[in-house]
């Protein structure tokens, strides 16, 4: 759920290709981003986890993905991210 930014029931969980697939469609670095987030997040408190999420979110800002993403939304079409 955390990947694919929306909620999901247990039938669609149960499919997993469909999901995979639905995740490996959205940007690659914002989802390298989240999982460092998950990983490291695990030895911090709260106010660590808050400055690591601000500066990582600051890092995403700066991507081609970022301003792809932003295009793609106000153009009404799916994105096409490259990584970069």
């Amino acid at each position: 759920m955390l990947f694919t930014a929306r909620s999901i029931d247990a039938a669609t969980a149960a499919e997993p290709l469909i999901t995979a697939a639905e995740v490996a469609a959205h940007g690659p670095q914002a989802l390298r981003m989240a999982k460092t987030l998950l990983r490291q997040g695990r030895d911090m408190n709260f106010d660590q986890m808050l400055e690591m999420s601000a500066a990582m979110q600051a890092l995403a800002h700066l991507t081609d993905d970022h301003l792809e993403g932003v295009t793609a939304v106000l153009e009404k079409r799916p994105a096409d991210f490259t990584g970069r």
